[in-house]
C-alpha cells in the first residue's frame, strides 16, 4: 500500500471514531458509504488505493446528527455545510480535521474531510417533470453544474447559474421541497440527490431501515444490514472488486498532514 494514501485514511479513521461517538451517545443511526463499504466487505479495511472514508444517514437522522454535530466536535475538527459555515455550502456534510491540508483537483483547499451524505425519500413516482427540474438545479447549486456536454446541457447551466445567485436561499429551498415530497410520500424509495454525485438512483427503504455492525479497520462500525443489495445497487454489479486501472486515489494532488488548511490558505495568498 502507498505509505502517503495510509497517512490519510489513518486520519479519516481518527474523524469517523469521533463521529461514530457521538452518533452512539445520540442514538443516530449512519452506515459506511460507497467505497468504505466495499473496503469493509472485501478486506475488512479501507480499500488500498482509496484516500477517504464515507458515510451516509437517512434524512431523519442526518437533521439530528447536524443540529449536535458542532457542540460536540472536539478541539481541532470542524463540520461545514451550507447550515453551519460559509466556505464549503454544499447539501452534504463535512467533518473536517483543522490541522492537516489536502488540495483536491479542482483547487479546493480544506482539512483532511469524512462526508456524511444524506439519503432523502423520494416518491416512487419521481420521474414527474418537476421532480427531474428540481433535482437538476439541485446540482447546479450544489456540484455548480448539471452532468452532460451537449449544447442544451450548457445552455440550461449558464442559465441556471446566472438566476441561482442567492445559493444559500435556493439550497434551502431544494431541501425543504425534498423533505416535503417524501413526507407526503406513502410509496417511496431513498435515493441521494444531494451527494457529492447527485442522482436519483432508487434504494429500497428496507435498507435503510435495518442497521447491522462490521469490523472495519480493527473496530465495529454501523452499517445498513443488507450492505451487499446496497451495493448492488450503486454499482450495478455483483463484483464489487475494481479493475486495476481503477485502482487509484483520484481526490488530492497535495497534501500537508501537520499544517492547518487556514494556514496553508494564508501562504497561499501571500504569495
Amino acid at each position: 500500500m502507498n505509505q502517503e494514501i495510509r497517512k490519510i485514511q489513518l486520519k479519516c479513521l481518527e474523524i469517523l471514531e469521533i463521529v461514530d461517538k457521538i452518533c452512539r451517545e445520540e442514538n443516530i443511526q449512519y452506515s459506511l458509504c460507497g467505497g468504505s463499504v466495499v473496503g469493509a466487505h472485501l478486506y475488512k479495511k479501507c480499500l488500498p488505493w482509496d484516500d477517504d472514508v464515507d458515510l451516509m444517514m437517512t434524512r431523519k437522522n442526518y437533521n439530528r446528527f447536524i443540529q449536535i454535530l458542532q457542540n460536540k466536535l472536539p478541539n481541532g475538527f470542524s463540520a461545514h455545510n451550507y447550515q453551519l459555515t460559509n466556505d464549503f455550502q454544499t447539501l452534504f456534510t463535512k467533518v473536517m480535521n483543522d490541522n492537516t491540508t489536502v488540495v483536491q483537483q479542482d483547487g479546493t483547499v480544506s482539512g483532511v474531510f469524512l462526508d456524511i451524505t444524506v439519503y432523502d425519500k423520494i416518491p416512487r413516482d419521481y420521474r414527474f417533470k418537476w421532480d427531474i427540474l428540481l433535482w437538476k438545479i439541485s446540482q447546479v447549486v450544489t456540484i455548480g453544474k448539471i452532468e452532460g456536454k451537449n449544447i442544451k446541457t450548457r445552455l440550461r447551466n449558464l442559465v441556471l447559474s446566472t438566476i441561482l445567485k442567492d445559493k444559500i436561499k435556493y439550497l434551502k429551498f431544494f431541501q425543504q421541497q425534498v423533505e416535503k415530497l417524501g413526507d407526503r410520500s406513502k410509496v417511496y424509495s431513498y435515493a441521494e440527490l444531494f451527494g457529492a454525485f447527485c442522482n436519483t438512483k432508487p434504494y429500497e427503504p428496507e435498507i435503510f431501515e435495518n442497521y447491522a455492525e462490521i469490523d472495519f479497520e480493527g473496530k465495529k462500525y454501523m452499517i445498513v444490514r443488507d450492505y451487499v443489495k446496497y451495493l448492488e445497487t450503486r454499482y450495478d454489479r455483483t463484483d464489487f472488486r475494481e479493475p486495476k486501472e481503477k485502482r487509484v486515489a483520484p481526490h488530492y494532488k497535495y497534501v500537508d498532514l501537520s499544517m492547518p488548511y487556514k494556514k496553508y490558505i494564508e501562504t497561499i495568498v501571500r504569495i
